[in-house]
């Protein structure tokens, strides 16, 4: 009997107490491929993001960085527990999603201010012209005729002084496209804080077509990304810097006008050799 007892068990290995081979312990499964929802993240952020710079359609903007924000948290949860890879993916996608709202929300909400600037300021206008249209004939005049026509490199707008600093070529953008640095001056005259952003539409053309602002991965030499949002006090004066992607080496023409002056009746122009 006790033989038997002590005999080895088949397939080798230690016994158990009880004669009977412990089970095998398994090792855990290994994560299964890279996130799906981290790549598509990324796509959806990517795209937001290029889209929240342009008024109006950056409402799509924010329903992509919506989508791509809530497929980087499904991924990131994903990468985390081990049953996918692509962790750094999963956050660029999270972060670009956040961004591209972020950025949506601030265009949005300059374009609204500035609305309200000029809804305010044209109300409080017409009650003072109203109320001393005789004592201001001379004035009136004389800021009409100011605001009106197109002004060569320097001249006034509605609510800011603009000179046309200068336009050179700078580093290649985003997709090694040339591009042309633009440089603005301007002064606020208005009697709020404000931003170049708010107040002007900045516009370069070239062989008759509008160019598209340039995004860049490296900032070139002189150009100041957050210039344009940048707010200065009444009466203040600062300097703005646009890129613009080229489509050739001819002679570009630069507009600055009012933000929603359809009619260009006032216009800062000049024409540079590129």
């Amino acid at each position: 009997m006790s033989e038997f007892n002590n005999a080895p068990i088949p397939n080798g290995g230690p016994a158990a107490p009880n004669g009977m081979r412990p089970a095998p312990i398994m090792p855990s499964p290994a994560p299964q491929g890279t996130t799906v929802c981290g790549i598509v993240g990324v796509v959806f952020g990517a795209l937001g993001l290029v889209l929240s710079f342009i008024p109006i359609i950056n409402n799509i903007a924010a329903i992509f960085g919506l989508v791509g924000a809530v497929l980087a948290i499904v991924a990131i949860v994903g990468t985390f527990r081990g049953k996918k890879r692509g962790k750094a993916l999963s956050i660029a996608a999270a972060v670009l999603s956040v961004l591209a709202i972020v950025i949506t929300l601030a265009m949005q909400s300059a374009a609204s201010k500035a609305l309200d600037d000029i809804t305010g300021t044209s109300t409080s206008q017409s009650s003072s012209a109203d109320a001393d249209k005789d004592a201001k004939t001379d004035d009136s005049t004389k800021t009409d005729t100011k605001a009106k026509g197109e002004q060569d490199m320097e001249g006034d707008l509605t609510d800011m002084h603009v000179k046309i600093v200068s336009a050179v070529r700078s580093g290649n953008d985003y997709n090694n496209q040339p591009t042309v640095l633009v440089t603005y001056e301007w002064t606020n005259n208005t009697d709020k804080n404000n931003s170049f952003a708010v107040l002007a539409n900045p516009k370069v053309f070239q062989n008759g077509q509008e160019l598209d602002t340039a995004m860049y991965l490296d900032n070139p030499e002189g150009y100041d990304s957050g210039s344009y949002l940048s707010e200065l006090q009444p009466g203040a004066t600062g300097t703005v810097t646009l890129g613009y992607v080229l489509k050739d080496d001819s002679e570009i023409t630069v507009d600055v006008t009012n933000l929603l002056d359809f009619s260009d009746t006032a216009k800062v122009t000049y024409k540079f050799a590129i």
